[in-house]
């Protein structure tokens, strides 16, 4: 099996305690529709308890994962699906559908609202709100029961959102055929005698995706029985293992998925995908380079720390990356930067093959990533980001070669 599916989106290494909930409330429209949205997020406070209103949020940098609710209910009344996911380290944006029907799904109005509530959830991140600084931007699941199941399982389909990483549908039915626009790891979860979402429609979808995906099927259960159930640990803790892995990129969670989705009433399934995981050369480890300091005083970096570069012209951050043939490779460069845009040239095996302008991203402790090709020869190459300016480098975390 692959180190990661396609969705794996490599936040970080992912919180190992549990956290409060925290919940705020965003009056969001598209057009002329209402997307009232509540965002559930880690909070400050002692884990365990009712979700607390505009608590302060938790240290640290968190993956999306939306929620979608089924028909008739709301995300105050799915709070046993959106607790979880809160408090094991996502933020859970949770748009109000009170008034809507499976109708709104099939005429793409609930997957629109759902894009746009992940679009206003992701322009948090800037400005002056509480969660700024907080969300990985790059990091986007989406998950939802019944009508909400659906309406996930269309965002892969026919209103495909090319952000999502990773999705679990739970009691859907079929709603097309694949998006190639979309790549994310998807797991569904069912139970084999629903009578409301039929249980062949839901197969039917599984067996149209691409891999990576998989399948957790409640033996006997209907559409409002265990497998989906408020006291069904072994849906949740699956559901959070699929989720840490796809967007933390939790190697444990995934090893764990077999062994927390067994049980005498259940049956896992899981197809992995045969791409090949884009190479990570941290920044701050040998034999990478950085003329400047290893540090580690803003959160959100993976590995053990970031290059922190020395302000001047030239001063450089570099890693030597391998490649098993000649060809144009894709670079993902992930970076910080709480200052002004940073020009910097990219320069491999001694030759400058780009200008790259970084941005400001918010704040030191908000990480983006500029994607950018580069022609590498078979075996070692040296690429080497050098500021064009005095300013010097924004903060690198690490640079992925696929």
């Amino acid at each position: 099996m692959p180190l990661f599916g396609y969705g794996s989106a490599n936040a970080g290494p992912a919180p190992s305690t549990p956290f409060a909930v925290g919940v705020r409330q965003y009056n969001w429209t598209r057009g002329t529709r209402q997307v009232t949205t509540f965002v559930y997020y880690p909070a400050v406070g002692t884990p365990g308890g009712n979700p607390i209103t505009n608590a302060p949020v938790a240290s640290g940098v968190f993956p999306i994962c939306e929620y979608t609710h089924g028909s008739g209910a709301s995300p105050q009344r799915a709070l046993a699906h959106i607790r979880p996911l809160a408090a094991a380290g996502f933020i859970v944006p949770a748009p109000v559908f009170t008034n809507a029907s499976i109708g709104d799904t099939y005429n793409g109005n609930l997957p629109r609202d759902v894009s746009e509530a992940i679009t206003r959830t992701i322009a948090l991140n800037t400005g002056s709100d509480p969660l700024a600084g907080h969300i990985n931007t790059a990091a986007v699941g989406v998950s939802g029961y019944s009508m909400g199941g659906m309406t996930t399982h269309a965002l892969l389909t026919a209103y495909p959102d090319s952000r999502i990483k990773a999705a679990v549908p739970i009691s859907c039915v079929d709603m097309g055929t694949p998006s190639s626009m979309v790549k994310a790891n998807v797991m569904f979860i069912h139970g084999d005698r629903d009578a409301t979402c039929p249980y062949s429609s839901a197969r039917q979808a599984y067996s149209e995706l691409p891999p990576t995906k998989a399948f957790l099927t409640f033996i006997g259960a209907d559409h409002s029985g265990t497998s989906w159930g408020t006291t069904n640990t072994v849906a949740i803790r699956t559901w959070l293992d699929w989720m840490r892995w796809s967007l933390y990129g939790d190697l444990a969670a995934r090893d764990r998925l077999p062994a927390d989705a067994a049980s005498s009433y259940s049956r896992w399934e899981f197809v992995a995908g045969t791409e090949v995981p884009p190479a990570r050369y941290e920044a701050e480890t040998a034999p990478a380079v950085c003329q400047g300091t290893i540090d580690s005083n803003h959160s959100g970096f993976s590995g053990t720390g970031f290059c922190n570069g020395t302000n001047a012209i030239g001063a450089y951050s570099q890693v030597t990356a391998n490649a098993t043939a000649a060809g144009t490779a894709t670079l993902a460069i992930r970076f910080a930067n709480g200052a002004e845009t940073r020009p910097a040239d990219l320069i491999v095996n001694g030759t400058t093959v780009a200008t790259v302008s970084f941005e400001n991203t918010g704040a030191w402790t908000t990480w983006s990533t500029r994607t950018l090709t580069a022609a590498l020869n078979a075996g070692s190459n040296t690429v080497r980001l050098a500021p064009t300016t005095a300013a010097g480098l924004p903060n690198i975390d690490f640079i992925e070669v696929s």
